[in-house]
């Protein structure tokens, strides 16, 4: 049954994979940046450029170093087709979302802007930072494509960064010939770009949302706690982020050890070789990390942004001593986020593993309440709800409470499981928003809902997106009943479902019982 489950997964999937396309340039598309003019094309009465350089190509000697700016170029580059999507370490269930060419020369940002917009017109900027465990992800997959944001009066922005051991994987202590935290540095350029440039394609600089989810969702986490991303954007969406995974010396340490093996390398004497392998050469390397990390160390993150100078705290502490003092924000999760990962084969396998992970991190004493909470649980169940609430919901509460002494904050879950998930039982699945979240139309779990359900929920979530956009309050058209603001005394919180409502403190429980356990700190 798992494998019939898993064969129809993989069909919708490749199904959706967009082909590479060209467009011709529009005069009306001619934009000045600080590097060089760029022009794109126009289609269904939206702008467009596609692949605009934000930093240097970061190969050769740039390899698993921090970004570089771009060499300006002479001329006017066309922009009408995707820059290479990044070296892809992950490959779930068959997945292609497009067929961009993927190299290590990646670092390209895509815009959308509205036909009427104008150099100087100061429309509201929305970025999105994809998701994809930090170990894929690109700015072409037809899920993140801005059109539907531009023809709302919204300037759309993403941008392609590093994933993987090119983008996370922190080998620094082996040589100062390797930085950390190279992905997290692409995103902050990225963002450096917009408030240099997005002028030029009618954007106002000042009014700038930053948005994504799942390890996106944790690339707003981590803007909002690093020092270096301050006064970049001032307001933020992060859908499914794991807040927790701000990685310690530790963690690195298991993970790269893991890593190191598959790969069969001594790090200590042999690590150059890193600096002159094929980035594909990698892959099997990286998919063994996250495979074998949790069967070892049950309850691990996967390798993701570390402790560094760029985020020196997780971000709840961060934000708790007002990092992102004045910032406006909307954190939410999903219903069944770890329904999906136990689908990938990433949480831990029993209880007998749950126990491990709880002694190995010296919470043997929270066995009891841990086994409390999920006596209720049966089989998978019991495993995925544990993830989901461990990972996603506890550290998400954390930072919710932290930001609102600092900026107004606006919380919620989504509950709404669309046909698809839920015949293959992984109901409100991590990732399922996204396409309701930003009106577009290419998630395979959306596949066998009828259309009219998913218009009314897109029309209440989206709509959300957009007046939160425009003012930094969800509430406006769309959006009923109202969205109250969080504090940490109710935490108010917005279910989208079938009928969309306001409850308090939903999470309590989980809560109080894994607000205190850390994960191999």
């Amino acid at each position: 049954m798992k494998n019939r489950i898993l064969i129809m997964v993989v069909l919708l999937l490749c199904a959706c994979a967009r082909p590479i396309s060209h467009h011709e340039t529009s005069p009306d598309t001619l934009a000045s940046t600080q590097y060089g003019e760029v022009q794109g094309f126009v289609a269904a009465d939206v702008k467009t450029w596609l692949g605009i350089p934000y930093a240097a190509p970061p190969v050769g000697e740039l390899r698993f170093r921090r970004n570089q700016p771009p060499q300006p170029w002479p001329g006017v580059k066309k922009c009408v087709a995707f820059g290479n999507k990044p070296i892809q370490y992950m490959n779930m269930f068959g997945l292609e979302r497009s067929r961009v060419p993927a190299s290590e020369d990646c670092l390209y940002l895509n815009v959308w802007a509205p036909l009427t917009a104008a150099p100087g017109a100061k429309l509201p900027v929305f970025v999105w930072i994809y998701g994809g465990a930090y170990h894929m992800g690109e700015g072409s997959d037809p899920m993140y494509d801005g059109a539907s944001f531009a023809k709302d009066g919204v300037v759309f922005v993403n941008f392609n960064y590093r994933v993987g051991p090119l983008g996370f994987y922190d080998f620094s202590m082996y040589g100062k010939r390797f930085e950390s935290n190279c992905g997290v540095s692409d995103q902050i350029a990225a963002l450096r770009w917009v408030q240099n440039n997005i002028a030029a394609f009618g954007g106002a600089p000042h009014n700038v949302t930053i948005a994504g989810e799942s390890a996106g969702g944790t690339g707003v986490y981590n803007m909002l706690a690093s020092p270096a991303a301050k006064g970049l954007f001032q307001k933020a969406i992060a859908e499914s982020g794991v807040t927790g995974n701000t990685e310690s010396r530790r963690m690195v340490e298991m993970n790269n050890a893991i890593f190191f093996e598959k790969l069969g390398i001594d790090p200590h004497t042999e690590i150059t070789k890193l600096l002159e392998m094929p980035a594909q050469d990698m892959l099997a390397a990286a998919a063994f990390t996250l495979k074998e990390g949790p069967r070892r160390h049950p309850g691990i993150f996967m390798p993701g942004p570390v402790k560094d100078d760029l985020l020196p705290l997780h971000p709840w502490e961060a934000m708790a001593k007002g990092n992102a003092k004045g910032v406006s924000v909307i954190l939410g999760t999903n219903r069944n986020e770890g329904t999906l990962f136990a689908l990938m084969g990433l949480l831990p396998g029993d209880w007998r593993q749950v126990e491990k992970m709880l002694r190995d991190n010296g919470a043997a004493d929270s066995i009891p309440a841990v086994t409390d909470l999920y006596a209720a649980e049966k089989g998978t169940r019991k495993m995925t709800s544990l993830a989901g609430d461990r990972a996603f919901v506890v550290d998400m509460v954390k930072s919710a409470d932290a930001q609102s002494a600092f900026g107004n904050t606006y919380v919620y879950r989504f509950d709404f499981a669309p046909l698809l998930p839920d015949l293959l039982a992984l109901g409100a699945a991590h990732s399922t928003e996204i396409s309701t979240a930003l009106a577009t139309n290419d998630h395979p779990f959306w596949l066998l809902t009828p259309s009219s359900r998913r218009k009314e929920l897109t029309r209440s979530m989206h709509g959300a997106w957009l007046n939160f956009v425009r003012t930094g309050n969800p509430n406006g058209p769309g959006v009923a009943p109202a969205w109250p603001l969080y504090d940490p005394k109710q935490r108010l919180t917005y279910i989208f479902d079938q009928n969309n409502s306001v409850e308090a403190n939903p999470h309590e429980k989980v809560y109080e019982v894994w607000k205190d356990i850390q994960l191999y700190q």
